[in-house]
């Protein structure tokens, strides 16, 4: 055992070194942004012409495609958003970098794409009033140590100040453990779209079963097409629409999110 005195002067001696050498010590690290912040509700704007002027932003936030990054080959393919997007002054923004392999194409992985990839989702976060980077990508099994590489590399490059979430299938949330650790502040499972998994995962959440990794639990992801799950009591809801959200389409989701209209 190392004497308090010494063990103090050691400690010392390493703040001093890392004053000298330009770098913080632990103690001095800037917080990183919660996803508390956000409002509880989150809108996601994909790639349609969106007005969404008419949205409180105290109580909603819009969760937009700026980017679309398909990985084919040793190729890494870059689809900006070519779509209008307003929102109301004020309104917290997340931006969102689809990652994809499109079907019936193979991936390299590469250390070169995961560099071109991660570059792509940090930009985004320069962009006026984006508070948070989203990645959404739909790894398969061995795609899995790429993207914890990438989010890794993405939480890594982007400021303290900006929340870094991701979304996840639901079966990633349910059972699944591979989630549990991974450099993020938060994941949004997918309760729509869950295809063969859906009738089991529905299944389990009716009879009360709650998402595994706890970085899941405070967020959940429907679709204004689909009937919603039970599980969104208590949590952001992040509700995703096919084609523009219009007033009505925006006023029935937020009377299913429990809020008032807008």
């Amino acid at each position: 055992m190392i004497p308090a005195g010494r063990r103090r002067r050691g400690i010392l001696a390493c703040v001093l070194a890392a004053v000298l050498l330009g770098v913080a010590p632990p103690s001095a690290a800037v917080p990183r942004h919660a996803t508390a912040q956000l409002p509880p509700v989150m809108l996601w704007a994909w790639e349609y012409p969106q007005d969404l002027r008419l949205a409180d932003p105290a109580r909603v936030g819009v969760a937009y495609l700026g980017t679309t990054v398909a990985l084919v080959g040793a190729d890494v393919r870059v689809f900006p958003r070519r779509q209008p997007l307003r929102v109301a002054p004020g309104a917290a923004l997340v931006a969102v970098a689809r990652v994809e392999i499109p079907r019936g194409t193979k991936a390299a992985l590469s250390g070169s794409q995961l560099a071109r990839t991660s570059r792509l989702a940090v930009a985004l976060a320069r962009r006026p009033g984006v508070v948070g980077v989203q990645l959404d990508f739909d790894a398969p099994l061995s795609a899995r140590p790429f993207y914890r590489r990438l989010l890794a590399r993405v939480r890594a490059e982007l400021p303290d100040s900006v929340a870094l979430s991701m979304t996840a299938l639901a079966s990633w949330a349910m059972g699944d453990a591979w989630l549990e650790g991974l450099p993020v502040d938060a994941a949004v499972p997918m309760l729509f779209g869950m295809g063969a998994d859906g009738a089991r995962i529905r299944a389990e959440i009716s009879r009360g079963a709650d998402f595994t990794p706890a970085l899941a639990r405070g967020n959940v992801g429907v679709s204004l097409d689909e009937p919603w799950p039970p599980r969104t009591s208590g949590r952001r809801i992040w509700i995703f629409v096919h084609g523009p959200w219009t007033p009505a389409r925006l006023e029935r989701a937020l009377a299913g999110s429990g809020q008032v209209s807008p």
